[in-house]
């Protein structure tokens, strides 16, 4: 069996490189890593040297954009294309494994499904009330750059059109029908095989990738959409990853310290994020002694 983990990082090479040398500790692993050229500078010599696989192209993220989607597509490519992979992980370069990775990996193969998702929202067909329509605002509207002297819609136009902030954007509503059912989940995700064939057959899809070009923060409903359409797939809607957020819609998941050691270690899960080793490395250390204690190392 092989696992393809790609991890996505943009900052903090020493902690990216901590990560590539722990998934590497799993016997079916190979490691990927796409390093945002325009953070701090991950040097290739030392990525490979701890064991990863640069993954390098042109293409210029923009958060919660087209562009980051596009770029996941790409990177799942890569992936296949490498090593023909039974399952890929995509991780960010804030995650890190609670569980040996031998233990995951064999999770993996005696798994009888095609993939994982996060907790799974399906997203109306008609516009719930303000305040709970969120999901439907990003599907079942057409989004357009908002010019930065825009100031905000009234809500009496919500009904039509609505602006956001995060990314900035206009949404129109759509008059066409989805060409899919929307759901959405987290974007960090596991695929089998069939799966991640499944995805990068949707991802080439020309009517498939302009409806999703208009979705605000498509990868978050992209796959989630694609792979829960097809009713061929068994798709589990646990991903085993803990991302605790501070509230309910914050932007970001908190970042995890020594403080956090009990919920870490009774969550379950096989991965969790996000940690900054600038702000807590002692929780890294107190995760690798556990992880590395549970092999008897």
């Amino acid at each position: 069996m092989k696992v393809a983990y790609v991890v996505l990082s943009h900052r903090n090479p020493g902690q990216v490189l901590r990560l590539v040398r722990a998934l590497n500790e799993g016997p079916a692993g190979r490691v990927l890593v796409r390093h945002d050229p325009r953070g701090p500078e991950l040097e290739k010599a030392e990525l490979e040297r701890a064991g990863g696989e640069p993954i390098e192209d042109d293409i210029v993220v923009e958060w919660a954009g087209w562009s980051y989607l596009e770029l996941m597509l790409s990177c799942l490519r890569e992936a296949q294309e490498r090593h023909d992979p039974d399952w890929v992980l995509i991780l960010s370069g804030q995650d890190y494994p609670l569980r040996p990775l031998a233990e995951i990996e064999a999770t993996l193969e005696a798994a009888q499904i095609d993939g994982r998702l996060g907790a799974v929202r399906e997203v109306e067909r008609h516009r719930p009330p303000p305040g709970d329509d969120e999901f439907f605002l990003r599907c079942r509207y057409r989004h357009y750059t908002r010019p930065r002297a825009m100031g905000g819609l009234p809500g009496a136009l919500r009904g039509l059109a609505y602006t956001r902030d995060l990314p900035p954007l206009i949404g129109l509503r759509r008059l066409a029908p989805a060409p899919l059912e929307y759901h959405v989940s987290a974007d960090w995700i596991t695929l089998g095989r069939r799966a991640l064939a499944t995805t990068l057959a949707a991802a080439e899809d020309r009517r498939l990738r302009r409806h999703f070009r208009r979705v605000a923060i498509p990868s978050e409903s992209f796959f989630a959409s694609v792979l829960l359409n097809d009713r061929a797939l068994t798709i589990e809607r646990d991903h085993r990853r803990f991302t605790p957020f501070p509230h309910e819609g914050a932007p970001h998941p908190e970042t995890l310290t020594t403080a956090d050691r009990d919920r870490l270690f009774a969550s379950g899960a096989d991965f969790a994020r996000k940690f900054d080793s600038d702000v807590d490395s002692g929780i890294l250390d107190l995760l690798d002694e556990r992880r590395r204690g549970a092999l008897g190392r």
